[in-house]
């Protein structure tokens, strides 16, 4: 039996300002038996420290260093040391909303531990920048968040998901495509605002970036996409893997800055837009000044 309902995991790499806030947001969650485990990624400022002064008063708070380097590493190393029966990971400057954690628990605990579950939340974004604050994603009622928002994972989907490659530069793309394609996982969508996510020049994508920046992060991320392809594709359905080959073909079209090539390809509108806005810098500046708008699909 786990000691605990769920692990909280955080990797977190110079998040002074903001850390403290993030982990004191998760610790003060109440109505279940919870975790936190802290991932120091090489921190150079007071981070470690902030967290360290808060072991005393919460024992059940774990400060640990990553061993390695890089953030999708320091995330493994927090899941591999959970003790959770669910595991969620969060960033560390975000905030997560009073009893949301419970009421998400709570929506998916009665599953078996024999059924692969996960538990999608929303979330709303924070910014001193008003047009980035304030926005729900996603919007529609009955929908979780696939990214931006860790589900709550049981561990016949955590053990699926984790490690995460460890040479991707963030994780959500890969725990994404987990989501969506793996077949029989129970994926269970609630409206509980998860998080307050927190747009700020600090992110690691942020579209407060100009476009040269959020370029290059952006085709980073995407690189998950053929690696889950080839690690999984052959275990797949038909229709998901069809559905990552023209992921494939879109993200490859739009790194040449063809137009056509991305409306041509075999993917949703809502992906092909996603494409559309970011090819080249003025469909970019179209973005950032609709943000508001184009968010939350």
């Amino acid at each position: 039996m786990t000691e605990f309902d769920v692990s909280v995991i955080l990797a977190v790499k110079n998040e002074e300002p903001f850390v403290k806030d993030a982990v004191v947001s998760i610790l003060r969650q109440q109505g279940l038996r919870l975790e936190v485990i802290v991932v120091d990624d090489g921190s150079d400022d007071a981070t470690h420290t902030i967290v360290s002064s808060l072991l005393e008063d919460h024992p059940n708070l774990r400060l640990l260093r990553n061993p390695k380097k890089g953030k999708c590493s320091a995330f493994n190393h927090g899941v591999a040391h959970a003790l959770g029966r669910f595991v969620c990971i969060f960033a560390g400057d975000d905030i997560m909303p009073k009893g949301s954690l419970a009421a998400r628990w709570n929506v998916i605990k009665d599953y078996p531990n024999d059924v692969p579950v996960v538990g999608l939340c929303k979330l709303v974004t924070l910014s001193t920048i008003k047009r980035f604050d304030g926005h729900l994603v996603p919007r529609r009622a009955g929908r979780g968040a696939l990214s931006g928002v860790s589900p709550l994972m049981n561990s016949l989907t955590r053990d699926k998901i984790f490690p995460v490659p460890e040479d991707l530069p963030n994780e959500d793309t890969w725990m994404e495509l987990s989501v969506t394609h793996f077949p029989d996982w129970r994926v269970i969508h609630s409206d509980i605002i998860g998080c307050q996510w927190r747009v700020h020049e600090g992110n690691s994508i942020s579209m407060l970036s100009g476009f040269e920046d959020y370029n290059r992060r952006i085709t980073s991320r995407i690189r998950a996409v053929p690696m889950f392809y080839e690690r999984y594709g052959r275990e797949l359905p038909t229709a998901s893997r069809k559905a990552l080959e023209g992921k494939i073909a879109c993200e490859a079209s739009r790194m040449r800055g063809s137009l056509f090539g991305i409306l041509a390809s075999d993917v949703g509108v809502i992906d092909k837009l996603r494409s559309l806005s970011i090819v080249n810098r003025h469909f970019y500046r179209v973005r950032q000044r609709l943000y508001g708008l184009l968010s939350g699909w």
